[in-house]
């Protein structure tokens, strides 16, 4: 079945991962960035002190942390800007935008806490380098198909009774998506790429979400005719909608009495 598209480079020096995704709400095939995220708890950071420094005391540090993390949050609260450390500061920002020149109505605005790193910390990461990158598309992926009138995962399926497809990112979306069985030649390869050639099952799906699709197959799925079901969605999630839909194919099916 069609999965996640994951695809690691090798033959690379680094000591941090890159993963690459797919940007859903664009028309073209461009992609944004995301560093490996390995997160330290205070706990990590207190043993990584303990080696390097055995004599620490733990309850001497910890009850310090606690009382500088009090103290930060004071302060915030007071409205100041604090220095983490010479690492950066944290400090409080408005976000949005308003279009009243008022100076008691900022309503459409709201305030937010931000970072802003010092050149220490830029400096410390100037060794940072890639050593992994991993391609991740976020195409629908059909990962089970079931023989509704048999209740086996099959991809032989029942004339006139209801498929079941699972897997990630199915549903279909807004009006602009549908549901179909496009027909395959003696190669398993779709005869034809124009969707009207298709028949459309779109009207016959009983169950419609993001893991599980459950529709009727119509009786122009005739005995002995092979196909490979194809999803067009534009969903993302919620009320998020890709530009332009997308197709996802499955493994080739064939009908049977």
């Amino acid at each position: 079945m069609a999965e996640e598209l994951k695809t690691s480079f090798s033959g690379k020096d680094g000591n941090g991962g890159l993963t690459l995704y797919a940007n859903p709400f664009g028309t073209g095939k461009k992609f944004y960035g995301r560093f490996e995220r390995d997160v330290l708890s205070m706990e990590n950071l207190f043993s990584r002190v303990q080696e390097k420094n055995p004599g620490a005391d733990e309850i001497i540090i910890n009850t310090a942390i606690s009382y500088i993390k009090r103290e930060i949050l004071a302060a915030l609260k007071e409205g100041k800007a604090v220095n983490l450390l010479d690492l950066g500061e944290l400090y409080i920002a408005a976000t949005g935008s308003t279009a009243s020149d008022s100076k008691t109505d900022v309503s459409d605005l709201s305030l937010t806490v931000k970072f802003s790193a010092s050149t220490v910390l830029r400096e410390s990461i100037a060794n940072v380098s890639i050593g992994k990158i991993m391609l991740s598309d976020t195409l629908p992926a059909i990962t089970k198909i079931f023989n509704w009138f048999t209740g086996a995962e099959s991809t032989t399926l029942t004339a006139g009774k209801n498929v079941i497809l699972e897997g990630k990112r199915l549903k279909l979306g807004s009006d602009d998506s549908g549901l179909f069985l496009a027909a395959v030649d003696e190669k398993g390869e779709v005869s034809s790429d124009d969707e009207s050639a298709w028949i459309d099952c779109t009207s016959l799906v009983r169950v419609n979400t993001p893991k599980k699709i459950d529709f009727y197959l119509p009786a122009e799925a005739t005995d002995g005719s092979s196909y490979r079901i194809v999803i067009k969605s534009n969903y993302v999630n919620g009320a998020t909608k890709r530009k332009e839909p997308v197709y996802t194919y499955s493994d080739v099916v064939t009908v049977a009495a």
